[in-house]
């Protein structure tokens, strides 16, 4: 009994410490998806060449992640990255965190649209 008490509250205190991990995508098949999209929208084969441009992006943008996850609200993860709604790409779960927190951050820094504005007084006549 003992030690079940104790089991319990290591796992416990360690689930609050625990910070959530940035969901694992296959670089790899999302990088060739797109490629081959790219292929027959565009024509040509530069399959290749994208592919690897594509992965040398999402690698960019997964060591941001990684590096900034603990920034981004719980409310802000939750609406980015979503692995089941569509082709997951780190790059495009960045882009989503850093526009949330962007919005968020010029909704605080801007005044409020309700405040009343006072303009300068002009006498008539007075050129600029």
């Amino acid at each position: 009994m003992r030690f079940t008490l104790l089991s319990v509250a290591l796992v416990a205190s360690g689930a609050a410490f625990a910070q959530p991990s940035i969901p694992t995508v296959d670089i790899q098949g999302t990088c060739k998806a797109a490629a081959s999209a790219m292929v027959q929208l565009m024509g040509g084969s530069t399959a290749g060449n994208d592919t690897e441009i594509c992965l040398g992006s999402e690698q960019r943008a997964r060591d941001q992640l990684v590096k900034d996850w603990g920034t981004y609200s719980a409310g802000d993860r939750d609406r980015c990255v979503r692995t089941g709604v569509y082709l997951p790409s780190y790059v495009e779960w960045l882009t989503c965190l850093e526009m949330e927190r962007d919005v968020r951050k010029m909704k605080i820094d801007m005044p409020d649209p309700r405040a009343p504005v006072t303009l300068p007084i002009v006498k008539p006549g007075t050129l600029w």
